[in-house]
């Protein structure tokens, strides 16, 4: 959706509204929150762009959004100028039909990264290659629908310490890399 229209945004939720309604991994939520995915040189570089308006759309079940989206959410708070906007994926279809995946596919969490004029600079989604990488070395060829509850268990255990130790750093830097790329900065 290039330009995004008010009316769009103006049925988006702040963060904290969002968050007032998780009902699924809370806690992880609060864990990334307290902790996000950034440090003083990213911030650095963050001040160096325009200022943002950054839609993201998401649901409270997905791992890549329970643990990137709060990134974004601390991110936002510390740039002035910069505001985040969040979507339920199914709140507003055709936001979502603007950002699919491979054609087709309504992948979350999108990353959506609009300037002033309210038009779109570029946009993110899903899960960074690090991460999925190793999605795909452990499902081994199979759908996650294939596997048994036991394997099933295993997978998102996987997930989750592999997001907490590496996939959230390098969700965060593939973003990064790309603003840097379309700003023209190193």
């Amino acid at each position: 959706m290039n330009p995004i229209d008010e009316d769009t945004l103006s049925r988006a939720s702040s963060y904290e509204e969002y968050r007032a309604r998780v009902t699924k991994n809370a806690e992880v939520f609060d864990e990334v929150y307290a902790e996000p995915a950034f440090d003083d040189d990213d911030l650095n570089f963050f001040r160096r762009l325009p200022q943002l308006t950054v839609v993201a759309i998401g649901e409270d079940w997905c791992p890549d959004v329970f643990h990137t989206l709060p990134t974004w959410a601390r991110l936002c708070e510390e740039l002035d100028g910069w505001t985040l906007r969040v979507f339920e994926r199914d709140q507003d279809p055709p936001l979502i039909d603007s950002f699919l995946y491979r054609g087709s596919g309504k992948r979350v969490p999108v990353y959506a990264f609009y300037d002033a004029r309210r038009y779109l600079q570029i946009w993110w989604s899903g899960r960074g290659a690090i991460a999925q990488r190793a999605v795909d070395d452990w499902l081994a060829g199979r759908t996650f629908a294939e596997l048994d509850d036991d394997a099933r268990k295993e997978i998102g255990r996987r997930f989750g310490e592999g997001y907490r130790n590496d996939f959230r750093r390098a969700n965060f830097a593939e973003i990064k890399t790309q603003l840097a790329a379309f700003f023209h900065l190193d």
